[in-house]
């Protein structure tokens, strides 16, 4: 997976959404940087290919992760390593809201 498809793949969830605002951006921006971050680091480290089907999963999860604050249930390490590494940096920048 390179950058490209990383970036393609961040679009088209966006623009499925329509105009969105800043914060959204800046949301996307954090979550392909780290993506990005990961797939290097997992690449060296382990000699791992992050896919594109890893990504969509891990977007997957992170939107139930949204709602619910809980961690899915997986033995697939590559996705959840990504969702965890997520939801830090979100936590990090405040774009996780606490649940009510």
């Amino acid at each position: 997976m390179d950058d490209l498809d990383i970036n393609r793949l961040f679009l088209k969830v966006k623009k499925s959404y329509g105009n969105v605002p800043e914060d959204v951006e800046k949301v996307f921006s954090l979550l392909v940087s780290t993506t990005l971050r990961y797939r290097d680091d997992l690449k060296s480290s382990l000699g791992v290919i992050l896919t594109v089907a890893d990504v969509r999963v891990t977007l997957d999860w992170l939107l139930e992760f949204m709602k619910t604050k809980k961690f899915p249930v997986t033995n697939n390490a590559v996705c959840r390593d990504l969702l965890k590494i997520w939801t830090e940096a979100l936590a990090l920048k405040n774009y996780l809201k606490e649940s009510e």
